[in-house]
């Protein structure tokens, strides 16, 4: 029986309750492969649910250690969360942490590190001889253990060869070993969803392991947009926004993630009040990245120079019911949204108010006011809790001067939008999502 069938054999007996059996089995999977540490962490699971929980931490450490070794680092996390679950207030696993955190921080730029500590030495070898599945009660344990906390023999792992471990590299190591001995590991079934389009968000996900798909609603269907793997982050910008998750993600096959909720942020930020910062940065990079790679406003623009342009901009969290234009005012600024949604509205003279259109990612307002030096005879408000980009009326003259092509986008994009909503009202008026103007009546 090959490595990964011993594990589907050891997975079938967790979900029969059987945990002595699944040890045997994920214990003499990792005898036979030391590197096996998928199957090491499940094993420990059987020792803390057999009420072996020095000897799971012990496992759970190893794992963590021989997973760090490969840097592997989110799934080295997952190996001290678990351990920390079962005892809180175990060092080596907190050592371990500081080692994982000061492995993620080698590359960042303007930050010391110090050299972490040498692991333990272990006590443990692994060679143990006889096939574990055929042991039971305290021999099993005792050889089990002898596998399961001996480190991994293999080679260092390339330290350029994997990405830096996201978010939680930005942290300081206090506030990196607080958020994880707070946050949430779950593990998640395959077509179970993880976080749903539309409905109310209180957390950002990691994920440590596995593969989730990402899908929104087009036409009264799910379309695909991309799948996630192990380190992508989603989440972040509806925990920082309040706004609802523009899609919906799914686990494809068994997924591990880590569950950061809005609470453990709170706590954290009581004793560490940089948190948010770092948070709302990691975001808003996140989205600006995602926004120069979809908007049509930065399509017009060389890759290399859109990052300097999405410099001048400022992040903007609105509220819902939020005004950004009002009308009969001058626009502020260029709103370019990141994620939610802006409502254009117009008072009808005939009584009521005319919704024009909706803007979502991707989209700007305030163009025409700003080209023209019109007061915005339209408002534009969010429609729920929502991200913008926002720059300012004296920034954007220099920026249409310092990119000619954005300005070109601008204008184009302004008339488009005068000749689709002219017949929103009466024909004599043309309406866009700044501006009202109303030809002369005849004499």
């Amino acid at each position: 029986m090959n490595e990964s069938s011993l594990r589907e054999l050891g997975m079938d007996l967790i979900e029969e309750r059987q945990f002595e059996r699944a040890l045997a089995v994920f214990a003499e999977a990792v005898r036979r492969v030391p590197a096996d540490h998928r199957s090491r962490m499940l094993a420990a699971r059987c020792l803390a649910e057999l009420g072996e929980r020095e000897r799971a931490v012990t496992a759970y450490h190893a794992c963590a250690e021989g997973l760090l070794r490969r840097d592997y680092l989110l799934s080295a996390m997952a190996a001290c969360k678990l351990a920390l679950d079962v005892a809180p207030n175990e060092r080596r696993v907190n050592d371990t942490l500081i080692r994982i955190h000061s492995r993620a921080v080698r590359n960042a730029p303007g930050r010391a590190v110090v050299p972490p500590p040498l692991p333990p030495e272990t006590l443990y070898d692994g060679k143990v001889d006889t096939d574990l599945m055929g042991l039971q009660g305290e021999e099993l344990s005792n050889r089990a253990i002898e596998v399961l906390a001996a480190p991994d023999p293999g080679g260092s792992a390339d330290p350029n060869s994997r990405p830096p471990l996201p978010l939680f590299a930005e942290l300081d190591r206090d506030a990196f070993v607080d958020l994880v001995r707070r946050m949430a590991w779950r593990r998640v079934r395959p077509d179970e969803v993880v976080s749903r389009e539309g409905e109310t968000a209180e957390s950002l996900y990691v994920v440590v392991a596995g593969k989730a798909e990402v899908t929104r609603q087009q036409d009264g269907e799910a379309r695909t947009l991309g799948f996630l793997g192990g380190g992508s982050i989603f989440g972040e910008i509806a925990l920082l926004t309040g706004a609802p998750p523009t899609a919906t993600v799914s686990a494809v096959s068994d997924t591990e993630v880590f569950e950061i909720r809005r609470e453990h942020l709170n706590l954290v930020a009581k004793a560490h009040p940089a948190v948010p910062q770092v948070l709302a940065d990691f975001a808003q990079t996140r989205m600006a990245r995602n926004l120069m790679a979809t908007s049509p406003m930065f399509q017009t623009m060389p890759e290399s120079e859109r990052g300097a342009l999405l410099r001048r901009f400022a992040f903007r969290a609105l509220q819902a019911r939020e005004k950004v234009l009002v009308e009969g005012e001058h626009s502020p600024g260029l709103f370019l949204v990141l994620a939610g949604e802006l409502v254009v509205q117009k008072e009808d003279p005939a009584g009521g108010v005319v919704t024009l259109g909706m803007l979502r990612e991707g989209e700007v307002a305030g163009e025409i006011s700003l080209l023209t030096g019109l007061r915005a005879t339209a408002t534009v408000l969010a429609a729920r809790k929502t991200a913008a980009a926002f720059l300012e009326r004296a920034a954007f003259q220099e920026l249409v001067t310092a990119f000619p092509d954005i300005r070109t986008y601008l204008e184009q994009l302004s008339d488009r939008r005068l000749k689709q909503i002219g017949e929103a009202l009466r024909p004599l008026e043309i309406i866009d999502a700044d501006e009202l103007v109303l030809e002369p009546e005849a004499a």
